[in-house]
Parts: C-alpha cells; sequence; structure tokens
C-alpha cells in the first residue's frame, strides 16, 4: 500500500522558510509526499512552488497554523515541520517503517549545530531526549517541530489546542492527551532535523524557557495523571516567591546530568534552566 503524506509547514515570515521548502522538495521520499502547505504569513516572499502557501489575514499561533493545514490536507499522514527546521534527506524515508510498522505517531531527532553558544544552551536543554543521538523507542510526549502522525487520528483527537499562544506547550498537551486515549509515541532519532533558530542572546534563551515553564503550570492542571506537578498546585503558588530564590540552584541539579555531553555549556544551561523555574513560579502564581 502506498503511503500519502502531506507536510505541514507553519510560518511567520521566516527568512528560512526557502530552504525549509527545499529540503522537502528534495526528500529521497519525495514520491510519498502528495503536498507541500505552507500555513500563516510570508512577508519575504519567499513561499514558492511545489509548496502551497496558505495565507492567514492576521499572524497566528502555531498551534492554529497547523490545524488550518491539516484541515486543508489530503494525505494519509501528516508531517509537521518548523519554519526554522531543515530536514535531513531520508526524513521521510524514516518515518515510512514506523508507519508500515503501525505506529500512528512518530517524531524525529534534532541535530544541534555546533558554534553558536546561545543556541546550542536552548537547543541541548529543550531537546536533551530527541536529539539525533538519543536511542529510538517510545517517549512520553513528542516535539512538533518534526513530528508524523495519523490524519485520521489528529482530527479525532482534536489537533493542537489553540488557547496555547506562541509556540509552546500545545505538543506536550497534544502527547498527553494521545497517551490519555492509549496512543504510544514513538521516537526515530535518523528521521532527524537540524534547527535554526534565532536564539542567540541570553535575554532571547531566557524568554524562550522562561515561556515554557509558565505553560508547564497549564500542563500540570490539565494532565495531572499523566504529568503530575511535583507538589499540589496550591502549594507550589503559596511557594512561589521562594522557588524564584532557589531557581539557580534547582537549575544547576538538573542540568549536572548534560553537563556531562557539554560542560562548557553548563553556565548557559544553567540561566536557561533558571528562567524556566522563574516561569513555573508565575504560572503558578496565575500569571500566563
Amino acid at each position: 500500500m502506498r503511503l500519502s503524506i502531506s507536510v505541514i509547514i507553519p510560518n511567520l515570515h521566516s527568512p528560512l522558510i526557502g530552504e525549509v521548502i527545499a529540503a522537502i522538495a528534495g526528500q529521497t521520499g519525495r514520491r510519498l509526499i502528495d503536498e507541500i502547505l505552507v500555513v500563516g504569513q510570508d512577508r519575504y516572499g519567499l513561499v514558492q512552488p511545489p509548496a502551497r502557501h496558505i495565507e492567514t489575514p492576521r499572524p497566528v499561533s502555531a498551534a492554529r497554523a497547523r490545524n488550518l493545514g491539516a484541515a486543508a490536507a489530503q494525505g494519509d499522514f501528516l508531517v509537521f515541520i518548523d519554519s526554522d527546521c531543515i530536514a535531513a534527506p531520508e526524513l521521510i524515508d524514516h518515518f515510512v517503517p514506523w508507519l508500515q510498522a503501525g505506529s500512528a505517531v512518530v517524531c524525529g531527532g534534532v541535530t544541534i549545530e555546533t558554534g553558536e553558544y546561545w543556541s546550542m544552551c536552548d537547543d541541548l536543554l529543550v531537546f536533551a531526549d530527541y536529539l539525533d543521538t538519543s536511542p529510538a523507542g517510545e517517549r512520553a510526549w513528542v516535539p512538533s517541530l518534526s513530528l508524523c502522525m495519523q490524519r485520521s487520528l489528529f482530527r479525532r483527537i482534536g489537533g493542537f489546542d489553540e488557547r496555547f499562544p506562541g509556540a509552546a506547550g500545545e505538543d506536550t498537551d497534544l502527547s498527553l492527551r494521545l497517551r490519555a486515549a492509549g496512543i504510544t509515541l514513538a521516537f526515530e532519532p535518523r528521521a532527524r532535523v537540524t534547527h535554526r533558530h534565532r536564539r542567540a542572546t541570553p535575554r532571547a534563551v531566557w524568554e524562550h524557557l522562561r515561556a515554557f515553564g509558565r505553560v508547564q503550570a497549564t500542563i500540570w492542571r490539565r494532565h495531572t495523571q499523566l504529568m503530575p506537578p511535583p507538589l499540589p498546585l496550591e502549594r507550589l503558588r503559596a511557594l512561589s516567591p521562594a522557588l524564584r530564590v532557589v531557581a539557580p540552584l534547582l537549575a544547576t541539579r538538573d542540568v549536572a546530568a548534560l553537563a556531562r555531553r557539554a560542560s562548557h555549556l553548563l553556565p548557559g544551561m544553567v540561566w536557561a534552566r533558571t528562567a524556566w523555574y522563574w516561569g513555573v513560579a508565575e504560572g503558578v502564581g496565575g500569571v500566563v
């Protein structure tokens, strides 16, 4: 049976979108891709055939853009790629064995480009379990920057929750709803993308991880059974001022294992993880 794939790329004026499209169009498994849908806005005019541009009248969240693309898609499987991710040529081919074996959801690995200190800190902290050097297998959640799933399942589960603003937390929420429905989440490191985001300053990394921390409180509230908070949320709310004070100590504890992979990144990762704890303190305190 021939697999039919729709690739969906949310876009908000990405200067890399042309390269992202070219990487998909150049896949060794190109015969399986029925369409490439880019959803959002493109001020640089870089969205060109073979991609089809679904333009939105105003900027929309990543969740909304992906849902719009899925609603227009015709393929039996959806592959979500972010607009700052360059797919390796064999990405689609590495998804195929999982799909043929019956997997409904499988995500790919992340390749970290070396050289830019703060970008490396951000990627290693966020995607430590999803690097292209990590072992394949089941995961508790799957990131959406390189994600393949059955279109029928995506629609049945309700797609991404559009109440998540920006691009933080919506993939974790989707993952936990899938797990609650009995779906196994698979990880294939060879279906990899190179993540070329633009968070190259301490402030940019701080704000990114702080946003992840804020939405973590929402995840805890919605998915207590599958992802319980370390303490009852009422207790965390009362402790939120103290949490900010001890955040650097907690962050140092958390990143100690990661530092063995790249000791020179330890200060930056402690900084980023501290930002996450600050975001958690805001989230449990009602700041969203």
